[in-house]
């Protein structure tokens, strides 16, 4: 019986090891190869300059308020893309099955289950297209009209959004 134990405490060594090697496999040992401003990895290509990055969409926090129903609470850098024209990448969740979009969620992190949401409402824009976009799975760039939403399902809303180049 102790021989069963040592040989359990050895797989757990064990899978603790790879765990902890696949984790630093996926973190680059290039500083050029950083995160993407955007927040999430694509290649070593960083977000294309003139977009939001997500890392100061992510910035804002969910609490639970006077009310006891959760919600936002917004940094002013954040507040203060109410009502502007912005750029944002990131990449399509369709919201429904037809091949070009008119209302998606774009997300800071690419999907990986159809079922599953890739991070929480700071990591995801819901997109109003003024005329559908051809849904992908490569990140694509949108702009748009910003709308920080403090009492909403979602906490940003992009709309008469077009597709844009970086």
């Amino acid at each position: 019986m102790a021989h069963f134990g040592s040989a359990r405490r050895a797989i757990i060594g064990l899978l603790a090891a790879l765990a902890a090697g696949g984790a630093a496999a996926l973190q680059p040992q290039d500083p050029a190869k950083a995160p993407a401003q955007g927040g999430f990895w694509i290649g070593a290509d960083p977000a294309p300059a003139g977009t939001i990055a997500w890392q100061l969409l992510q910035s804002t926090k969910t609490v639970q308020k006077a009310d006891k129903k959760f919600g936002p609470v917004f940094p002013k850098e954040v507040k203060d893309l109410d009502k502007q024209q912005v750029k944002l990448y990131g990449f399509m969740m369709p919201l429904d099955q037809a091949k070009k979009q008119k209302r998606f969620l774009l997300s800071a992190f690419p999907p990986h289950c159809s079922f599953c949401l890739t991070g929480g409402p700071e990591s995801l824009v819901e997109v109003l297209a003024d005329v559908p976009i051809d849904f992908t799975f490569e990140p694509i760039v949108v702009a748009g009209r910003m709308a920080v939403l403090d009492n909403d399902v979602v906490y940003y809303r992009l709309t008469s959004a077009t597709p844009a180049k970086p």
